[in-house]
This record gives structure tokens, sequence and C-alpha cells, in this order.
């Protein structure tokens, strides 16, 4: 199940029908001519926590207007221009989460927290927490002209709350930084990406239970 603990009330409202429905209504068309189009061309490959055998592909994909005026896409085109989401790496964190949640037949979401902290002398604060969803396919699709298959992969990833993500997501982004070294940084601006949300207890950073 998706990690739900410690979110803000306006973000923990928003992972509902409304993410559902945006994900799951997404699946691109499964023709063969749709196969061989340069949409679905593979940029990179990451670690799946879903899967020992499959990497999770992530696909050049689309972001465009269709016929009726609405805007429409998937893969890393509509993640980038659509959620603000410019760094490969981030979706390969989020692939490797281990928050799964399960859709609708080969449809998943995987999730994980970004947080902007403040510290002063004595204590760190939370100024603001963003939780990071991951929508992954794993239809089977042929690769290129060879034999290999793989999954559709990554269909959409966005910040729950808002269109857009800050830009702060993608400079501050690493992965490795641990609650204790942020804790012992000292004053200033810091940073963190964490499979689960962080909390203040008593002026430090811990994570949620």
């Amino acid at each position: 199940m998706a990690l739900l603990a410690g979110a803000a009330p306006a973000q923990a409202a928003q992972v509902d029908a409304h993410e559902r429905a945006a994900t799951v209504s997404e699946r691109p068309a499964e023709t063969a001519a749709a196969k061989k189009s340069s949409k679905y061309k593979i940029l990179k490959e990451f670690d799946y926590s879903r899967s020992k055998r499959y990497d999770l592909p992530l696909r050049l994909g689309e972001y465009r207007r269709n016929a009726k005026g609405k805007m429409v896409g998937f893969g890393w085109t509509k993640i980038k221009k659509k959620h603000n989401i410019t760094k490969y790496g981030i979706i390969g964190w989020l692939a490797k989460s281990p928050n799964i949640d399960h859709l609708a037949g080969k449809r998943y979401n995987l999730t994980g927290w970004a947080h902007r902290v403040k510290c002063g002398p004595l204590s760190c604060k939370i100024v603001e927490r963003r939780k990071m969803l991951l929508a992954a396919d794993e239809t089977m699709y042929a690769v290129g002209e060879g034999p290999r298959m793989a999954f559709l992969g990554a269909v959409t990833a966005f910040c729950v709350g808002s269109v857009k993500c800050p830009t702060w997501v993608n400079t501050k982004f690493k992965p490795k930084t641990s609650v204790a070294s942020l804790n012992a940084a000292g004053t200033g601006e810091q940073y963190l990406f964490t499979y689960k949300p962080v909390k203040e207890q008593k002026g430090r950073l811990v994570l949620a239970g």
C-alpha cells in the first residue's frame, strides 16, 4: 500500500479517485504502428522494486493536445513538460520504492517523499513536504525490431497536490542523505528524500513509524 502517514492534509486529500483516474486512463494505444513509434523509445532503464527479472523503462513518450483539445501524454516528455521533474535519477529512485499501490490490471503507483527543511542552532523544522508518485505500467512491449520484451514502464510521475513539482525537487535531489546526517548538519536550509515521511520530534527529525 502507498504510505500516507505524515502527509499534509491537502496532499493526502489528493490521493484519491483523481490520481487513480489520471494514471489509469493514460494507457497509450497498443497497436503495431504505435509500438514502432519513436515515442516508445527507451531512454533509460532502472532497477524496479516489483521485479527481479525486469527493469522499469523510461520511454520518450509524448505530451500533446488531442482532437478534443485536452493535453494528454505519457513517459518522459509528459513528466518533464507537465510535472517539472527533470532528472532521470528521480524516476530511478521512485522505481525502487517499497511503497507500492496496485491500481488495476498491470498498473502500480510507487511513492516517496521530498522534504525542504530549515535548521537552527537547536532544532530543525519541515517547511515543505511533497509526496512524489510514479505510475508504472507492466504491460509488455517489444523493444525495437529485436526479440527483447520490456514493460511499457513509467507512465507519469508528479508531486501530489500540484501540477508542477517545485524546482528544488530537481536541483536538491540527493536520495542518499540520511535523517541523522541532516540533524547533524547545523543551521541552514536542507533537503531530504525518503521512502517514509519525516516528522519533527522534540526539535529533531525522525522517520514516521
